[in-house]
């Protein structure tokens, strides 16, 4: 249902669940400048608004409609920054009497968007500076862990475009730069901007729930998000070294994939890299780790929506050079199609139970809901999904990790 141009309402009906989600998403391009002034939005909007000028009056009031809970979630899909605002709460069913809880929920809801705590076109100073030192706070906190730090170091060394290679959060630098002022510019920002799209799951009143948010003040927008990044494969594989007083050495490798999210090779490739370091039966876990005994961990990951698939492994810093021939030893036997029936079978059994698991999970729901609109396919079922990796060959899979390209090497050497 389309609320506005650019703002749309999606109904996800379902009996499955005690409670009703309701998710409210921000989608804006993925920009070095704003990601920074995002985050603290974020921030702000679980914090504080008029009528609740802190989460402690926010929180007791959620309390109150029968645990409740509200929550602002940062991500990112290749070229877009996303925002949400999660909300959970029981479905009327089973509530006493005849309580509107959803109608509760979006007050609440139009409260923290409409009514938020500024003075003077700015955020209250006082609150932002608390919500600022404390995402600065969260930030200093993950770079302590060394896999999130040498996983920085890759993307930095890997991506081109700069808004890819830092945090979704941005760095602590940006975040420093930002103020009272600018955050808010940026919400308001984003509420004429963004693409919205607010999706409610569970059991709930169609005509009631569309009646209530009609009525919030989004206007129409111009939308032309990039959804898809890609970058050209450079000859050149980037290797950049950094050694750190810790325990730890991490190796780090970028691989470049020119196979995207939604197209027909996007299923083989989930299967070739669940083969090669997506689960515990894996090639790299099973031989890096158990036989070879170079890593104390070891696995990969597929970013279907940059093109760019990552290996780690955590080694002494002794292993580096063995680490590194053994995992080009297990890509190039996927290449080279020595893999057995076996292991494409239990890869795609597991991959097919977690999507089935997924199906368990309203945030996953909503999310399957949003990557069919972001592309323009009305419905990929279930039973579709499944299908797809099924009907994957050993010739799929070949060709597919035959794109794998290596671009990036990351090294952090523990000492």
């Amino acid at each position: 249902m389309k609320l506005a141009e650019g703002v749309d309402l999606h109904f996800i009906k379902s009996q499955q669940f005690k409670t009703n989600h309701l998710t409210f998403r921000f989608s804006g391009q993925r920009q070095e400048k704003s990601i920074a002034r995002r985050a603290l939005v974020a921030q702000m909007l679980a914090t504080a608004s008029q009528a609740f000028p802190n989460s402690k009056a926010l929180r007791e009031h959620l309390a109150n409609l029968y645990g409740a809970s509200l929550s602002t979630n940062v991500t990112t899909r290749g070229h877009i920054h996303i925002v949400d605002i999660d909300i959970s709460f029981v479905s009327n069913r089973y509530v006493l009497g005849q309580e509107d809880l959803l109608g509760q929920v979006l007050l609440i809801l139009g409260e923290i968007l409409f009514r938020p705590l500024i003075f003077l076109e700015k955020y209250q100073t006082k609150t932002f500076d608390i919500e600022k030192a404390n995402l600065i706070r969260y930030m200093e906190a993950d770079e302590q862990d060394q896999f999130y730090n040498s996983s920085l170091g890759l993307q930095k060394l890997y991506y081109q475009g700069r808004a890819l290679q830092i945090s979704k959060y941005g760095t602590r630098e940006l975040i420093e730069k930002e103020n009272a002022f600018t955050a808010y510019q940026e919400f308001q920002k984003m509420l004429k901007e963004d693409k919205i799209d607010i999706f409610l799951l569970g059991n709930f009143d169609d005509y009631q729930a569309a009646r209530y948010l009609a009525q919030f003040p989004l206007a129409d927008r111009l939308i032309s998000l990039q959804k898809i990044y890609r970058q050209e494969f450079s000859n050149v594989v980037k290797e950049e070294v950094i050694t750190k007083e810790t325990s730890q050495s991490i190796l780090q490798l970028g691989y470049h994939i020119p196979i995207y999210y939604g197209q027909s090779a996007y299923y083989a490739m989930l299967v070739a890299e669940g083969m090669l370091g997506g689960f515990s039966h894996s090639k790299l876990f099973t031989v890096v780790r158990e036989k070879e005994s170079l890593a104390y961990t070891v696995g990969s990951r597929y970013e279907a929506f940059s093109g760019f698939l990552k290996i780690y492994a955590g080694i002494e810093k002794n292993s580096r050079a063995k680490t590194f021939k053994v995992i080009n030893q297990q890509i190039n036997e996927l290449k080279m199609g020595r893999f057995s029936s076996q292991l494409v079978k239990q890869t795609k059994k597991m991959i097919i139970s977690n999507a089935k698991m997924s199906m368990d999970n309203p945030k996953s729901l909503i999310e399957q809901t949003y990557s069919n609109l972001l592309f323009g396919e009305e419905s990929v079922s279930l039973s579709t999904f499944i299908d797809k990796i099924d009907k994957i060959t050993k010739h799929d899979i070949v060709t597919a990790v035959g794109m794998m390209k290596l671009q990036a090497v990351y090294f952090l050497e523990g000492e």
